[in-house]
């Protein structure tokens, strides 16, 4: 889960904090060199966030980017926080605010690292400043308004479009529409993230006493309204008289006159602080879990889950959302192999770590695991078999050979040889069985938990979610109803997947992730188009190849397209091309068009003529 913070260098961050004298607990000398000004307690914030992160979120890449009329990526994403900080020394100031512009390069910046899919932080450090002239917040809201507006037009008028055309062809009447077209906004203009993300505005200022910032964080507000983004403003809260001297700032006496209230409601470095502190507790809260695995009641371990699984939402067909959260409880209903689950569908993956717990709270566990049994240690009672085995089971695991266990990520400092842990054991297992964990992680909610290499020594444990719902994964069939080998029936063939009519090496596969892998094969049936009738078999294999693929996906567009290319091939054939080649691609495109050649099934057959000698 990256994170972008973006830090307002415009001339207004110079400005000094109003009445500080009294507020920075300093000895007073009201020397220049004192000053504290609102750029500073952004420095002071981006060092707590980074603190932050290195305790509760090291694995975090973070990227600095500068902003007043123009940008500035200061530096790009990184784990190095140390040079973040070096580079916070460096920043100059330049002229007024420009948010829509540093809004842009926000959104492209992301896309180009991490693409679309990924969920980001973003964090501008601000005075609330709104610009001027058309580059000002105001002017922003309104093209974003605009744009929308737009949008429900263009929509509005391709929905009256599809009734009239529907209606046309129940009378039998024949004429098309024009289909509106969505208007698409400018390279410079910023309608929203194209991606999920959080944007979270840190915002400096005292809305009791400084009018134009009260004025700002209303249009800041009102831009996250109108575009639509989820975000937060975080404004420091001011304390009155009464918090102040309850407080740590209450070291001097307590100011005195008329402007002594206006003073205490000014912005400090302690209430700026606090703001930061609550936006990292928001965004950056650990996820924290239980994993559970097997009916014994030792085989269960504190863990994070890393980063913090998202809320999944799904629509079903009447347009209905449905959010559902993660179990705060995982519990591992078996193992399978890896070469069986093959790339399933997930919504997102997550590093495993474990929870270093203290030794009160382990004695705590053990004595309460032992209590439900009916068994307590510890006073006068004979022991039984169950105990017997139990310690028979620790002593095994703290004697076994913990180095090669505890390479993955962190392990090793968090539990030691006398301390049994679930996931070290969990890492093992899998690793040399080469299986993972089907893990439960709600109501119908299933996940993978498998032993993950981030380099060549570097060994995690990595949970891959599942969309939800038990029958997620084709070639495995319904979750709930997967069960050991010693389950199976005689005669019956319990292996993944499930074999097909045709063995799978039999047939070519088709991958059209990329547009490169559509293009090349399209471009092999035209070259065996143009060698035709020496390639009549080869040209329909490929034909009926790429055909299949298009149906299972659902692409049926590519059919009609292939018939315009073939048609367009028709007429660019040279002189010297055999008479067979125009008859056989009119009629491959004629039954492209085939409303009964839809079928997976079905098979497009050559056309006998007197030239390929099929007749």
């Amino acid at each position: 889960m990256p994170t972008i913070i973006a830090l307002d260098v415009s001339l207004s961050m110079t400005r000094p904090i109003p009445n500080q004298s009294s507020n920075t607990g300093s000895s007073g000398t009201g020397s220049s060199e004192n000053v504290l000004t609102y750029h500073q307690l952004a420095v002071q914030g981006i060092n707590y966030i980074l603190d932050y992160l290195s305790k509760h979120a090291r694995l975090e890449f973070v990227s600095l980017i500068i902003y007043s009329s123009l940008f500035e990526v200061v530096v790009d994403f990184t784990r190095d926080y140390e040079a973040i900080r070096q580079a916070l020394h460096k920043i100059e100031h330049y002229d007024k605010t420009s948010l829509e512009n540093v809004l842009v390069a926000v959104n492209n910046a992301f896309k180009a690292h991490w693409g679309s899919q990924n969920y980001c932080q973003i964090i501008f450090i601000t005075d609330c400043g709104v610009g001027m002239g058309p580059s000002s917040l105001k002017n922003t809201i309104i093209n974003i308004q605009t744009y929308k507006a737009a949008c429900v037009t263009a929509a509005a008028a391709a929905a009256a479009a599809a009734t009239v055309s529907e209606a046309s062809k129940t009378s039998g009447a024949s004429g098309g529409s024009s289909a509106a077209t969505v208007p698409q906004p400018s390279d410079n203009q910023w309608v929203g993230f194209s991606y999920p993300s959080k944007l979270s505005f840190m915002c400096l200022g005292s809305l009791a006493t400084d009018s134009a910032f009260r004025c700002g964080t209303k249009l800041y507000q009102q831009l996250l309204d109108v575009s639509g983004q989820k975000g937060q403003l975080f404004i420091p809260r001011m304390k009155m008289k009464h918090e102040e001297a309850a407080g740590d700032e209450a070291s001097s006496p307590a100011s005195t006159g008329d402007d002594g209230e206006d003073i205490l409601r000014q912005l400090t470095r302690t209430s700026s602080l606090e703001a930061f502190e609550t936006m990292c507790d928001t965004n950056y809260r650990q996820f924290e879990a239980t994993l559970r695995c097997g009916g014994y009641f030792r085989l269960e371990d504190p863990i994070t889950v890393w980063p913090a699984p998202l809320p999944y939402t799904a629509r079903d067909v009447l347009g209905a959302e449905t959010t559902k959260l993660m179990s705060r409880r995982l519990e591992v209903c078996g193992f399978i192999s890896m070469s069986d689950i093959g790339s399933p569908m997930s919504v997102s993956r997550h590093l495993i770590l474990p929870r270093c717990t203290t030794g009160t709270d382990h004695t705590d566990t053990v004595v309460k695991g032992s209590s439900t049994g009916g068994i307590k240690n510890g006073h006068g009672h004979h022991i039984s078999a169950e105990e017997r085995l139990e310690a028979d089971i620790k002593i095994f695991y703290s004697k076994s050979d913990t180095g090669e266990h505890h390479a993955h990520g962190g392990t090793a400092e968090e539990h030691g040889p006398d301390k049994e842990s679930v996931c070290v054991l969990l890492h093992g297992a899998l690793k040399v069985e080469n299986m993972a964990a089907l893990v439960l992680l709600g109501d119908a909610w299933y996940g993978f938990i498998y032993s993950y290499a981030d380099g060549k020594k570097k060994w995690n444990l990595m949970l891959n979610v599942l969309p939800p719902g038990n029958d997620v994964v084709p070639w495995l069939g319904d979750l709930r109803y997967l069960g050991t080998l010693e389950d199976a029936f005689a005669g019956e063939n319990p292996s993944f997947p499930i074999k097909a009519d045709k063995r799978s090496y039999s047939q070519n596969i088709v991958v059209w992730i990329r547009q490169a892998g559509l293009q090349s094969d399209i471009q092999k049936v035209l070259r065996h188009a143009k060698k035709l009738p020496e390639k009549t078999q080869h040209f329909y294999k490929e034909l009926n190849r790429i055909r299949r693929a298009a149906l299972s996906l659902g692409f049926v567009e590519l059919l009609e397209g292939l018939a315009h290319i073939f048609e367009r091939e028709i007429s660019t054939l040279s002189l010297s091309a055999s008479p067979d080649c125009s008859m056989q691609l009119t009629h491959a495109a004629m039954e492209l068009r085939n409303p009964t050649n839809r079928d997976l099934k079905s098979i497009i057959h050559a056309l006998p003529t007197q030239y390929n000698q099929l007749g």
